[in-house]
């Protein structure tokens, strides 16, 4: 006999489970599975075992003949067989994940069918009649949990809001007067030095002047002397 192939795929976060040829309707079988498909497996656990004490009806939706009208849901039925066999299913994936080392409490149903199985027939006096037989088979994967803020009320807002107005002024208190930084001064522009000669400069000016007076005297005097050399 070949080995038994899932229809989805398993990782690390996911656990499967299989029930092969259980004695109980294909028919009621995939209502059940349709209703606790994608819902919380210790929510799915609830439902199945109020409906196995016939405290909570299972809505049938497609194979609807000789199900009775029930209070809020429409046609519905009590298949009390199903549901015990499914629930033994559900504790069977838990025990799974449990072992698996998984969160059981935020495990979700996202894959869930009902197959119809090979049927043989009974024996005695219920010959010639067929006996049920249903394949079913479950993957749970672990969800992460969100935590719902609860909005509180305006009262309990109230001190809440008084502490965080005391916080802000003791904060205030404590922090220094933060230090004012003055404009940068404008430097003052000195006036360039002139280069004013000193009186030792003014001195050899004057020698300078006065000897270039004397020259052409001198010059005068040497041509005169010369001219009088040259006449004796």
């Amino acid at each position: 006999m070949s080995p038994y192939k899932y229809s989805g795929t398993i990782n690390e976060h996911r656990v499967k489970a299989v029930g092969l040829l259980m004695p109980i309707s294909t028919k009621q079988s995939i209502e059940i599975c349709n209703l606790i498909r994608g819902k919380n497996l210790q929510k799915a656990k609830k439902i199945l075992s109020e409906a196995k004490d016939m405290k909570r009806p299972i809505p049938f939706k497609r194979f609807t003949e000789g199900a009775g009208h029930k209070h809020g849901i429409g046609p519905g039925k009590y298949p009390v067989k199903a549901c015990g066999e499914i629930l033994d299913l559900v504790n069977l994936v838990e025990a799974n994940a449990q072992h698996k080392g998984l969160d059981t409490s935020s495990l979700e149903i996202i894959h869930i069918c009902a197959n119809k199985g090979p049927k043989s027939w009974h024996y005695g006096r219920q010959s010639r009649i067929k006996m049920k037989r249903s394949h079913i088979e479950i993957i749970v994967e672990e969800k992460e949990i969100k935590k719902e803020k609860k909005k509180g009320s305006a009262k309990e807002k109230q001190p809440e809001v008084i502490k965080k107005q005391e916080e802000k002024k003791e904060i205030k208190k404590e922090e220094k007067p933060k230090e004012v930084k003055k404009p940068a001064e404008e430097k003052k522009e000195e006036p360039k030095k002139e280069n004013v000669p000193s009186d030792n400069g003014l001195a050899e000016k004057a020698k300078s002047k006065q000897e270039n007076k004397k020259t052409p005297a001198v010059n005068k005097l040497t041509k005169k002397k010369e001219s009088e050399v040259d006449k004796k």
